[in-house]
């Protein structure tokens, strides 16, 4: 049994870390939100906090196997960086409000400009792969701002392009269960190769590099210069949850938005926090998008 110097030891180290006030903040609003879940009539989230305990136990190892990266202290520029976070903020909003629009969430209708240019991207993709989402996502959550970025200064190593650390160490260890499930899966008989090759391809064209970019290439790394690495991404976490708002409208039926929030802040803020924890201690998209993708297909 440790001590309690050794318990006072451990809450220090993690406070000169910078990780133990945003971790209590992330706890507090999963808690709020179970909370919401169970006052609405929706109960208590057991399956996704089993799923979310998963994901957070793999982010451990995770740490366990990786150096941190250094700190490279607060942003000169800031005025500029701040810029970026507003740019990133603005498509994170736009790309939301397409969720609304597609899960029928009452209030929310077409946007002047974007959704036109979502709605051509859209039927582009459909002529061109059979699926619209796979030009419209593409564009709209990675190549337009990726080029703004770029036009403000940043650059492609620091947005998750860059070199790794321990990255195929990462991908062994996120790899593993979702291979395993799959390939039981196909022995089985449940599903076929073409169809999992369907579903790999399907996830990686419309979520898996896209999104990683979005909130831990580009939003995580932005705050990550503003910030600390812990707020970073806790931060990034709860705004990925918070995007996913129309599909927590689904999931819930239609409660309400309180509902819908709620359910998605504990089970994809969960998972965006593992994602943000494994592009931290990775430092490129690589093993968060592979992370992404497998867990998406065996979803």
């Amino acid at each position: 049994m440790a001590s309690t110097g050794e318990g006072i030891s451990l809450i220090a180290r993690l406070r000169q870390s910078g990780y133990l006030g945003p971790g209590l903040v992330f706890a507090a609003a999963w808690a709020l939100s179970a909370g919401v879940l169970v006052a609405s009539g929706q109960g208590f989230p057991a399956a996704q906090a089993a799923i979310g305990a998963a994901y957070l136990f793999l982010a451990g190892i995770t740490v366990w196997v990786t150096r941190a990266a250094p700190n490279a202290g607060p942003e000169s520029v800031r005025g500029r960086t701040w810029v970026q976070v507003g740019v990133i903020a603005a498509f994170i909003v736009l790309t939301a409000w397409n969720g609304l629009v597609f899960h029928e969430v009452p209030g929310a209708g077409p946007v002047p400009v974007w959704s036109d240019l979502t709605e051509w991207l859209g039927s582009v993709g459909d002529g061109l792969f059979g699926n619209g989402n796979y030009l419209a996502n593409p564009v709209t959550y990675l190549v337009l701002p990726l080029v703004l970025l770029l036009l403000l200064g940043a650059r492609p190593p620091d947005l998750g392009f860059g070199r790794g650390h321990r990255v195929g160490r990462v991908l062994l260890l996120w790899m593993a269960i979702p291979v395993g499930v799959l390939v039981f899966a196909i022995a089985t008989g449940q599903l076929t190769i073409g169809r999992v090759v369907d579903r790999l391809v399907s996830n990686f064209m419309q979520n898996g590099l896209w999104e990683e970019f979005l909130f831990r290439g580009a939003l995580q790394t932005r705050l990550r210069k503003l910030l600390t690495p812990g707020w970073a991404i806790v931060i990034q976490a709860l705004v990925f949850g918070a995007w996913h708002l129309g599909l927590g409208y689904t999931n819930t039926d239609g409660a309400g938005l309180p509902p819908a929030l709620a359910s998605t802040i504990v089970l994809q803020a969960t998972i965006g926090l593992a994602f943000g924890i494994v592009f931290e201690r990775t430092r490129n998209l690589i093993a968060p998008t592979a992370a992404h993708v497998l867990a998406n297909s065996i979803g």
